[in-house]
């Protein structure tokens, strides 16, 4: 955010495009490559630990045999890749996971988006004896947007199709030294790193909706918050954060990924102690670390 507007501030607003255009590049081509299951190790390797994550959250609900708490989790994330969406066609377990996106039958193929959505509960009915059980649920809510979401209308239509379009329009664009990159960047609906996204995000509804849910969920009594892959850099959330952790009964639990991240957490959250960091000295928690440590509390709970 800071080299960007250091290149407006200097008037240079196509670099300071093009520095967002290039900051694009990895989340697309990944991505791509996921969708068209190139062989490459890195992704084979994290969409396990997608998967392995869906899984554990899957049989922490499974856990909950009564139908009075909700057998539901909450998501949020600010990645734009489509990991969490793929993963999850390769889990077993019965789980819903609702991303927004209302799916009813279409010829078109056009999901819209709707906040309500996420208020959904999915029941299964027994055909003998007329009982419900909770189908264990988890919502996956994309802060930032995502790189399946195409804008039209003023609406947020699911289309995995609109981002294979752009990254052919990407490629082509690399290519070109007089590409005008602004009109390309805004062609993706996703919150970019300008330190006006704030503005941005309180203009659009979707986005404002977004974290206005994420504040809700963390104001509702005995919630656990687990904090994985994220700084907390980003002012907006930290400020949400800040503000919900003023209901006590609100626990944060944030894993390090070394204890280099130690300091900047404390100077965070110093004043919290609803807010527990946890860190090893000799190991760095990365995603599939903290999936193991998921998993023994899983299979604790079980026991």
């Amino acid at each position: 955010e800071k080299k960007i507007q250091k290149k407006r501030d200097e008037g240079d607003k196509n670099q300071a495009e093009k520095i967002l255009f290039e900051f694009l590049n990895p989340f697309l081509e990944v991505t791509v490559k996921m969708m068209q299951a190139e062989e490459d190790e890195e992704i084979k390797q994290s969409l396990i630990n997608y998967q392995t994550f869906l899984e554990n959250i899957g049989q922490i609900l499974y856990k909950k045999n009564d139908n009075i708490s909700p057998k539901k989790a909450n998501i949020f994330s600010t990645n734009y890749d489509l990991f969490f969406e793929k993963a999850y066609e390769c889990i077993t377990k019965t789980i819903q996971l609702n991303d927004g996106f209302k799916r009813c039958p279409s010829l078109t193929k056009k999901f819209g988006f709707s906040s309500s959505e996420y208020f959904n509960t999915t029941f299964n009915n027994s055909a003998l004896y007329n009982y419900q059980v909770r189908v264990p649920s988890i919502n996956l809510f994309k802060l930032h947007g995502s790189l399946n979401w195409k804008t039209k209308d003023n609406k947020i239509f699911y289309s995995v199709d609109h981002l294979f379009e752009l990254f052919e329009e990407y490629k082509v664009l690399l290519e070109d030294e007089k590409a005008c990159y602004k009109e390309f960047n805004e062609k993706l609906s996703i919150v970019l790193p300008l330190n006006t996204k704030f503005r941005d995000t309180i203009l659009n509804q979707t986005y404002y909706d977004m974290l206005r849910m994420y504040a809700n969920e963390l104001d509702r009594e005995q919630t656990l918050l687990l904090a994985e892959g994220i700084s907390f850099e980003d002012q907006h959330i930290l400020g949400i954060t800040i503000r919900a952790l003023q209901n006590l009964s609100l626990k944060l639990i944030i894993f390090c990924y070394d204890k280099d991240e130690v300091n900047g957490f404390k100077s965070k959250f110093n004043l919290f102690d609803n807010v527990d960091i946890l860190y090893s000295e000799n190991t760095k928690i990365d995603f599939a670390k903290f999936n193991s440590l998921i998993s023994e509390i899983a299979l604790t709970e079980n026991g």
